[in-house]
């Protein structure tokens, strides 16, 4: 498994309210490059676009914008990182695409945007194998791990 495999599937903060996000957006721009930009969304064949870290400070505000333009309110909650303080990988969840707390079972609903110091691996968000779903509740166990 990938280093960025590794951190993708690993622990996670969320930023509960926008301040949190913006506040990770300025430690992005004042450390150091390069990271990696990639949308899961498009699977294994997403395409990795290298920044510096300002430009990627500028993308994460950017869809920090887009994100509260479409969900009011004081609360953020679609923004998660691996280290609040330190951030070397960011997942940040569309609002019209996040899903609902109530799913059970299936894959992981991708992150919309993912931003990393560690070198991107697309090959982590390929669906999952097809393997025999099995009963119902090993496919319960199997909520949000990797395979």
């Amino acid at each position: 498994m990938s280093e960025f495999a590794e951190r993708y599937w690993g622990s996670f903060t969320g930023c509960i309210r926008w301040e949190q996000a913006e506040a990770v957006a300025d430690r992005v721009a004042a450390g150091e490059g390069p990271w990696y930009a990639v949308s899961p969304e498009a699977g294994a064949a997403a395409e990795v676009e290298k920044l510096g870290a300002g430009e990627a400070a500028a993308r994460l505000r950017e869809r920090l914008g887009e994100m509260r333009r479409l969900k009011k309110g004081d609360y953020c909650n679609l923004a998660f990182v691996d280290d609040a303080e330190e951030p070397r990988l960011i997942k940040l969840f569309h609002p019209k695409r996040a899903g609902d707390a109530c799913r059970v079972g299936g894959d992981p609903i991708p992150p919309w945007v993912v931003l990393s110091r560690y070198v991107v691996d697309p090959e982590v968000f390929a669906p999952a194998r097809e393997e025999g779903q099995g009963s119902w509740w090993q496919r319960m166990i199997r909520i949000g791990a990797p395979d």
